[in-house]
């Protein structure tokens, strides 16, 4: 039995994200079932596979699910404990896998299937200790470009979060507790730090995730923006794990309160480690000018790649003589922008149920929180974004954690920030002195001008000047109103 801990590396990860996604859906078991099955098919190209579960009237394991299957061979393979490689997982509870001439063929598919040299794989479904069925895939030995074993272990994580979705549904607790239960489990078995990203929701940072996929195997400088806590560094990490870049050198320069010289150190340090891999500097805004032009002929020399990530406006620091415009122009060739939670608020409960079971798990507690502490979260996030919601829930969970659940009350005393009244940007700019307010106004003006310097660029196609501003369409729709800018009437005066 596998024992030790298993870790997943993020193409596992996302396997297993797609598979919770669909278990939490509600349909009917066989249907969830065979969409399970399907997920692997799209993941690891497998050529058939079953879930069998054991029948109560006969005592045998009978398929309950099949992908690759003709009906007259599902209706062949029904499996006593310890025939053959099924009834063996079922009777040791354990994963195995054989090649086909140790099969004993009860369906008939590595027949149909000649020619094709099959390899089997199976798990056992298990709630708790107790096997209740089993998952078996058929994939082609010459596909095979993971270990056995290493496939066996997936193969044991689904088998166990199967079995665990149906306890919950026979018990009627879904979908409640479904995404609870299965994150911590998948929390136990060593998860990848920010895979929370693989399940928010909403379609803005659906975006971000296929821009990701996009810019994965570029060579080029990448720039990743957003506010403080929206993720930046998870994303990147995403990025390099999902490239081709994966098996060779990642070194992290991050800037932030570091003295100049120990900056220096390690930016030299970092540089000469990263030659063929992938540079992350965080927060590059930070890097003083002499290694900014040092980082410019480094990048010309195609020592390695770059992924830098910002959280403030670069053009800016450009205009102000704080940042190299080679640079500046290097980076904003590709690049793109977080969202932060305000602008995502349908993130923020699935966030908080990540957070609660990486914290809870980290101090050994149990704990939940109540919707309506849920509800005020998602209507009032942190200014920190994700990470100013991970710094308040440990507050709560450590202080509160032996008593089950926590409630608005609760987080009135002990988080009090989190219900004073906010002002907005538009009434704190009217408090600034004169001096600031025109210096705001400046920078706006200046914003103001990019725009219209790039609609007119672009020929007034709006989605190709959000590209080059690397803003999304939303973001230019939101700057277009704010500046009153009207694209129609741009176009009928040139």
């Amino acid at each position: 039995m596998l024992k030790r801990r298993i870790r997943l590396r993020t193409e596992e990860l996302r396997l297993v994200n797609e598979i919770l996604k669909t278990l939490s859906k509600g349909e009917k078991i066989d249907k969830i079932l065979e969409k399970v099955l399907q997920i692997f098919y799209s993941f690891w190209s497998i050529e058939a596979g079953f879930i069998a579960f054991k029948d109560e009237k006969s005592g045998k394991l009978k398929v309950v699910a099949s992908f690759g299957f003709l009906p007259s061979e599902v209706e062949r393979a029904i499996y006593s404990k310890g025939e053959g490689i099924t009834g063996l997982t079922y009777q040791l509870g354990i994963p195995l896998s054989a090649t086909e001439d140790e099969l004993v063929n009860k369906t008939g598919l590595v027949k149909r299937l000649k020619g094709k040299k099959l390899i089997f794989l199976t798990a056992p479904v298990k709630v708790g200790e107790q096997t209740v069925g089993v998952l078996g895939l058929f994939k082609n030995a010459e596909d095979l470009k993971e270990k056995t074993e290493r496939l066996l272990e997936t193969l044991s994580v689904v088998g166990s979060i199967l079995g665990t979705f149906i306890q919950l549904r026979e018990k009627e607790e879904l979908p409640v507790l479904l995404s609870r239960e299965l994150l911590k489990k998948l929390t136990l078995e060593g998860r990848l730090e920010g895979e929370y990203i693989f399940s928010l929701p909403s379609e803005a940072f659906k975006k971000v995730l296929r821009k990701v996929e996009f810019f994965k195997d570029l060579e080029t400088p990448l720039l990743i923006k957003g506010e403080t806590g929206v993720g930046k560094t998870a994303v990147a990490h995403l990025l390099v794990k999902l490239s081709r870049f994966s098996d060779k050198p990642l070194e992290v320069i991050d800037t932030s309160d570091l003295p100049e010289e120990e900056l220096k150190k390690q930016f030299h340090q970092k540089v000469n480690k990263a030659k063929g891999g992938t540079l992350l500097v965080k927060r590059i805004e930070n890097l003083p000018l002499e290694l900014q032009y040092e980082l410019v002929k480094h990048l010309k020399g195609g020592s390695f790649r770059l992924i830098a990530t910002s959280a403030v406006d670069l053009f800016e620091k450009t205009f102000e003589g704080r940042f190299l415009r080679t640079l500046y122009q290097l980076l904003e060739t590709f690049s793109f922008e977080i969202p932060p939670l305000r602008e995502r608020r349908e993130d923020i409960p699935p966030l908080v149920g990540f957070l609660l079971t990486k914290i809870g798990s980290h101090l050994g507690v149990d704990v939940e929180i109540s919707p309506q502490l849920v509800e005020h979260l998602t209507e009032h996030p942190p200014r920190d974004n994700i990470r100013g919601l991970e710094i308040y829930l440990t507050r709560l969970i450590t202080l509160l954690g032996g008593k089950g659940r926590i409630t608005l009350e609760d987080a009135e005393l002990f988080v009090p920030e989190l219900f004073r009244k906010r002002t907005s940007p538009a009434s704190r700019e009217l408090e600034e002195p004169d001096g600031e307010k025109k210096f705001v106004d400046l920078l706006k003006e200046e914003e103001k001008e990019r725009i219209l310097r790039a609609l007119e660029q672009t020929n007034y196609v709006k989605s190709r000047a959000a590209k080059m501003l690397g803003y999304t369409l939303r973001q230019l729709d939101y700057r277009l109103k704010k500046y009153g800018i009207d694209v129609n009437k741009l176009k009928r005066k040139r």
